[in-house]
């Protein structure tokens, strides 16, 4: 397509937003209140020389090419993605020299409301290099900005409120995403691969400066993600513009909806990990159901700080009084099982009908590092893999760890009976757990197995009054988890008083 009109370059551009109302052929004002700005739904490859805005959704940092047709010069590129209404968004590329890719780089951020003028509009190449290095997008062409004869300014105009909304909603279907327990469990048949997550933002980790093995200096910077199937699933982001805007993100209040992001298994730590990379892209904070209820779920939660210390999350158990039979826990857990519904605390009184102490130590007992909290198993031979850990596997390479024995704790499996039914897979962990057996965990390791065996018929088919919460993941494959609250005794007068 040929360009038309008369247009300067960026030979003279200053260092301020006033350098492009110089080089425009009328002033900013005018040509912002002129230019017919086309909505991306109308564009294709025959238009010429549109005009069009949106909401910036991502940005990478310029990058320098050498030149096809100019053997031994150099040109530089850049990238972003424009959205303009929540199904339509476009790659954008601009190209020129050095300095006046950089300089529109420095002055036009990731949630920056921008107008392009005089673009050009080319249809997609089909090569796999969109499909690897860029972000998935519903338009069939994409956009060209050349330094010579485009413009670009900050929007003004009567849709910037709208557009702005743009930000809070994902380019994806809001139930179109992994939870991150289904991550972990597909380990390396996912590795790869670039799927949707929605999480919760759980720790903030320091900006690092990295030099790789080529020499090249970057930035790394780590995050920890949770939802509620698991509590802590690593991010990491190489040197790009999310590096600093991750540095403002307030862990436990940002949800993030995170389109297309890398995931792989980490030898090294044993597990799943994500990567952000060139196609990927952040909505923070989605307008959504799904996102308010897991923000929701953050803020209900018991989240272990570093010292391993907990914050209050569930009610006082007085509090919890409203009482259910079991079969009315069944149809609660059905009922949730193919629709988010909130949290539901109560009592139901019931025995234990499933108690396997005497089982499988694993299925019994889980090991923490002492240090992060993080789980640990026998198959790393109980040594943490988070590498930020002064307990974990880098320390230990680099013979610095503590060498601090791994915390045990019970994580116990249980079914619950009443004359309604019987209620399987509810969880009975932690001190709970610990109060019903009357033995610490550390030292249940320890004891024989007839003493296991001994405990679980101490407790078997005894009736107990048993506080409970049941919520469920919200992803659209979602679990439902019934865990313990308290699990006590109860007489025969209370016992008959509420199956009256």
């Amino acid at each position: 397509m040929a360009w038309t009109g008369r247009f300067s370059d960026f030979d003279n551009v200053s260092h301020n937003v006033q350098s492009y109302d110089q080089r425009a052929k009328y002033p900013r004002n005018d040509v912002l209140k002129n230019a017919a700005v086309t909505k991306l739904e109308d564009l294709h490859p025959g238009v010429t020389n549109p005009t069009v805005a949106g909401i910036i959704l991502t940005k990478d940092t310029p990058k320098c090419i050498q030149s096809k047709k100019n053997p031994g010069t150099e040109r530089y590129l850049l990238s972003f993605v424009l959205r303009d209404a929540p199904s339509y968004f476009v790659n954008v590329t601009c190209w020129g020299a050095e300095h006046g890719i950089k300089d529109i780089a420095a002055k036009f951020a990731i949630s920056d409301i921008v107008q392009l003028t005089n673009v050009q509009v080319q249809p997609k190449t089909y090569d796999g290099y969109e499909d690897k290095f860029k972000p998935s997008t519903p338009m069939s062409f994409n956009i060209t900005f050349s330094e010579n004869h485009s413009n670009i300014d900050r929007y003004i105009g009567p849709d910037d409120d709208r557009f702005r909304r743009l930000q809070n909603v994902p380019i994806k279907a809001n139930n179109d995403y992994y939870i991150l327990e289904d991550v972990i469990a597909h380990g390396q048949s996912l590795s790869g691969e670039h799927i949707n997550l929605l999480a919760v933002v759980k720790k903030v980790g320091p900006v690092k400066d990295i030099t790789t093995k080529t020499g090249k200096k970057t930035k790394r910077c780590e995050l920890k993600l949770m939802d509620e199937t698991c509590s802590s699933f690593a991010l990491i982001l190489w040197e790009s513009d999310m590096i600093d805007i991750v540095q403002s993100w307030v862990p436990l209040d940002t949800v993030l909806f995170i389109a297309d992001v890398r995931v792989s298994y980490d030898d090294f730590r044993s597990t799943m990990v994500s990567t952000a990379d060139s196609k990927t892209i952040f909505t923070v904070n989605p307008d959504t159901l799904e996102a308010h209820s897991l923000y929701q779920f953050a803020h209900s939660q018991m989240i272990e700080d570093e010292d391993g210390t907990a914050g209050q999350s569930d009610p006082p158990l007085e509090s919890i009084t409203d009482v259910y039979t079991v079969s009315q826990l069944i149809d609660m857990k059905i009922e949730r099982t193919d629709v988010w519904k909130p949290a539901v605390y109560g009592v139901v009184f019931a025995y234990l009908s499933k108690f396997d102490v005497d089982g499988d130590t694993s299925r019994v007992l889980r090991y923490r590092c002492q240090k992060c909290r993080q789980t640990v198993t026998e198959l790393t031979g109980y040594t943490c893999s988070n590498t930020e850990c002064s307990n974990g596997i880098l320390n230990a390479i680099s013979s610095t760890v503590d060498n601090t024995q791994p915390s045990v704790e019970y994580s116990v499996t249980v079914s619950w009976s009443d004359y309604t039914g019987t209620i399987e897979y509810c969880h009975l962990d932690g001190d709970v757990a610990q109060q019903l057996i009357g033995i610490k965990a550390e030292e249940f390791a320890q004891i024989s197995f007839q003493r296991k065996t001994q405990v679980k018929w101490t407790h078997l088919l005894e009736k107990r009054k048993m506080y409970f919460k049941m919520s469920r993941s919200v992803g659209e494959t979602g679990k439902v988890f019934l865990r313990v609250l308290s699990c006590k005794s109860v007489d025969g007068k209370e016992l008959q008083h509420n199956l009256q």
